[in-house]
């Protein structure tokens, strides 16, 4: 027992550490147990390879993208690992097939997945493994492509009494329109001097900001325009109605690994994407515990986005091992799914 071997017992397990091996080390180990009642002797057969091995672990992760209809997509990342891991990506849990307008390339320990003048139809949760036979570790993003949609400028003309003043744009919520006529007339403005009528011309709103502000308006009489309070009255209505007829979407898991084993000592890597309206509340546990961030001296870190949930947990130790459990909740319903880590002893 010295700097340069350790003994340590844990339990009934009896341990021998080598720190810094060399080749000096290398040839038969003998372990012996004596007791009054007998001897036991156990033997390992030391060699030492000049080959490194290391599981898979991201040095850097593909990002989530939303973009246009038409443009060019590049998902990339760094991933390490010894030997170089197998890479296989997934859209929406399915294998990616290579096509035309779907490729994918690898510069050292960088690999790309591009799509190429991306459709809407490309939109959805897109998953790079890796793994060789030391491990395997998983990370997921998410594409949103939006559609482009050309709309005609439509010409609306606003009738308002002179002594109102209509600055700049016209927001959905501070706007009576009448869903049965193009033109939306504004004669029942009360003024103390309405002597005379103006128009105001606006052609920069489209047909679909039309249609969303007929279905958002509120019936009001003339006298509801009389002051500046009874405006506050009418912007508050309507937000009341718009959060009250806003639904929700329950949340989802997306993509889970359902069993990773890893070395003792490495970084593991536990990436999940999910969905839901508003963003569901989210829970890493173990045994039944939860999982605070930072804990087992910062070991442990929890990393969230909108979409994506990550735990990684550094220098991994044998009782780290087990079932994991995340859980997602929101107001519309909670989703939850396991995942089962496997702590190889080095």
């Amino acid at each position: 027992n010295s700097e340069e071997y350790r003994y340590g017992v844990s339990g009934s397990d009896q341990t021998l550490t080598i720190k810094q091996a060399s080749h000096r080390e290398e040839g038969i180990l003998s372990c012996i147990g004596k007791t009054s009642q007998g001897v036991v002797k156990c033997q390992f057969d030391l060699t030492l390879s000049e080959e490194l091995s290391d599981a898979p672990s991201f040095i850097t992760q593909p990002r989530s993208q939303n973009i246009n209809e038409g443009q060019n997509v590049l998902f990339s990342c760094e991933v390490s690992g010894e030997p170089s891991p197998e890479i296989e990506w997934f859209k929406n849990n399915l294998p990616i097939s290579i096509s035309s307008n779907i490729s994918v390339s690898r510069s050292r320990n960088v690999y790309t997945l591009e799509i190429r003048n991306a459709a809407v139809s490309d939109s959805g949760k897109y998953t790079i493994k890796a793994k060789n036979f030391h491990g395997q570790c998983s990370a997921t993003a998410s594409l949103t492509v939006l559609p482009l949609v050309e709309e005609p400028p439509r010409e609306v003309v606003l009738k308002t009494s002179s002594d109102v003043s209509l600055h700049g744009s016209v927001s959905s919520q501070s706007v009576q329109m009448s869903a049965s006529k193009q033109e939306a007339s504004f004669s029942s403005f009360s003024s103390s001097s309405a002597s005379s009528m103006t128009e105001m011309k606006f052609a920069s709103m489209s047909a679909q900001s039309m249609s969303s502000m007929q279905e958002s308006f509120v019936e009001m009489s003339s006298s509801s325009f009389m002051g500046k309070s009874s405006m506050t009255q009418l912007e508050s209505s309507t937000s009341r109605m718009l959060k009250a007829g806003g639904r929700g979407i329950p949340p989802k898991i997306e993509a889970l690994p359902s069993d990773i084993s890893i070395d003792e000592g490495k970084v593991l890597t536990v990436a999940c994407a999910f969905t839901g309206e508003p963003t569901p509340e989210i829970t890493w546990s173990c045994g039944g515990r939860k999982i605070q961030n930072q804990e087992q001296q910062g070991r442990f870190h929890i990393e969230n986005t909108d979409d994506l949930t990550t735990l990684i947990i550094m220098d991994v130790q044998k009782q780290d091992g087990g079932l994991y459990t995340l859980s997602l909740g929101n107001e519309f319903g909670s989703d939850s799914a396991t995942v089962n880590i496997n702590i190889r002893s080095m």
